[in-house]
């Protein structure tokens, strides 16, 4: 399978770059979202809850006009879901556009799971 790649030519040259490094970018911007969940790097929610990986999925399709992120997320319980949702769109387009310089076409977000927040219990476990 061949890299998929975004390449930006303009007066001054070309610059390349992996899709990983838009769906890096992607996968950051939501993490900074309140109540979305992240999954901790140690694995943390995901034994918790029966070993799913609660962490944003994400998908990217590259175009000439530019990409289309679609994102799964889980959103902590008691959060607005829809704000929640409207603020990954928002945080992940403005993102994208300025950190890759790369025309967004759409951020489609997904919530799959409603998760209850974390208890005291469950921070010591981590």
């Amino acid at each position: 399978m061949a890299e998929r790649k975004i390449e930006i030519i303009d007066e001054d040259g070309k610059i390349t770059m992996g899709e990983e490094v838009i769906t890096s970018i992607a996968r950051i911007a939501a993490g900074r979202v309140d109540g979305i969940i992240k999954t901790p790097s140690g694995g943390g929610f995901r034994g918790i809850f029966g070993g799913e990986d609660l962490s944003p999925n994400i998908r990217t399709e590259l175009s000439d006009a530019g990409v289309h992120v679609e994102l799964r997320i889980a959103v902590e319980y008691g959060y607005p879901v829809h704000e929640v949702a409207q603020g990954v769109q928002a945080k992940v387009e403005k993102d994208i556009t300025e950190l890759a310089g790369v025309n967004v076409t759409g951020v489609d977000v997904y919530v799959k799971k409603i998760v209850p927040p974390p208890t005291h219990e469950d921070t010591e476990r981590e």
